[in-house]
């Protein structure tokens, strides 16, 4: 009986591992590659047992991974190469390799396993090599390597992430927006092609866009910080300031020293006092223009000069914060507590007094 039994697991071993070790085609490939050191030989060896009825060609993926790894990868195929991968892990991933090894301290011991190490190793070695071409300007031949990256592993973001960045630089965003798309069909959770994404909608006023592609980098990214400062200008930009509001206090309780942020917030308060700066102003001069001052108009304008201030000198304040915050002087910070002071005075010394006086003179009552 135990004899019995020693014999059918090994029937189970041949029938799960296929039967190349049987095959003629692929043992004449593997001898041809490992004996004779006869690559041309070995393919087409190779290319045989891909389809002997001999070799299973339905359920055993040595042959294909054999032609990957021993043939054309040797040969720098990687195209083939990428090809016969694929073929392997599609006919039998939790077949075992015929000689199991190890990747740092993890055994690869299947094909799918073997698979995903060559896509790796290869993956790595030619994607640093796109890096080195881009940083000698190389630019052309940067992107042959990328597209062999994407080949050899289809699944990295970063693949169009680099492919992409070279588009924007080329100022080509049709092809750079294209290529994100297809990298987030390959990695749905690549955090930087949608922060491209948003900055690029952002750029083209699609707000919607832009606010939804930040949301999902922030949502996969490692360090959500810098994004999330990014999607607060979406807000401004979408004219919705009390959402704006609200989201930058949310991002001062997270981020509560970061003076890039309080800069940001600054910055959307002042935003904010110029948006109603120039109309309020218009309809200043307007009113001056009446020989008999309009009521509704006044108080209009009294109110639009009253929340000028409140935003001018909120924008101040965080200015402030942001000087105490900055390690060193940074005169775009001067500069805007400068322009905040001159705004919050202009309102008092100036404009404020005037329409109060106005409103004195048509005998209108302002609170």
């Amino acid at each position: 009986m135990k004899k019995s039994s020693i014999i059918l697991l090994i029937i189970m071993s041949l029938l799960f591992n296929g039967c190349a070790s049987t095959c003629m085609e692929y043992r004449s490939a593997t001898t041809a590659a490992r004996s004779e050191k006869n690559l041309e030989r070995a393919e087409e060896w190779g290319i045989k047992a891909l389809e002997s009825p001999e070799c299973s060609p339905a359920t055993d993926a040595h042959a294909p991974f054999f032609l990957a790894t021993e043939v054309y990868l040797k040969q720098k195929k990687y195209t083939k190469m990428a090809e016969m991968l694929t073929i392997a892990e599609q006919r039998n991933s939790a077949q075992l390799l015929e000689t199991s090894f190890k990747l740092g301290n993890t055994s690869v011991t299947t094909i799918g396993e073997g698979v995903e190490a060559y896509r790796d190793q290869e993956w790595i070695n030619i994607y640093n090599q796109a890096v080195e071409l881009i940083q000698d300007n190389k630019i052309d031949n940067a992107k042959e390597k990328i597209e062999i990256a994407s080949l050899i592993h289809p699944k990295k973001g970063q693949n169009y992430f680099t492919l992409a960045n070279i588009f924007i630089q080329q100022k080509d965003t049709i092809k750079a927006i294209t290529t994100i798309n297809n990298g987030l069909k390959a990695d749905s959770t690549f955090s930087m092609l949608y922060l491209i994404k948003a900055d690029i909608s952002l750029q083209n006023n699609d707000l919607k866009v832009a606010e939804e592609s930040y949301l999902k980098a922030i949502k996969y990214s490692d360090d959500p910080g810098p994004i999330m400062r990014n999607l607060l200008y979406v807000y401004i930009d979408m004219g919705d300031n009390q959402r704006a509001i609200d989201y930058a206090n949310q991002l001062l309780n997270q981020f509560p020293y970061d003076a890039d942020i309080y800069y940001n917030v600054g910055v959307l308060y002042q935003r904010m006092a110029r948006g109603i700066e120039n109309s309020s102003k218009k309809k200043y001069n307007k009113l001056n223009e009446m020989d008999t001052p309009d009521p509704q108009l006044i108080r209009e304008i009294y109110t639009d000069f009253k929340q000028l201030r409140i935003y001018a000198n909120s924008a101040k304040d965080y200015f402030y914060e942001t000087s105490d915050l900055e390690e060193e002087k940074n005169f775009d910070t001067q500069d805007a507590i400068s322009e905040m002071k001159k705004s919050v005075k202009q309102m008092d010394d100036i404009y404020l007094d005037s329409i109060r006086e106005i409103a004195r003179s048509a005998g209108i009552e302002l609170d």
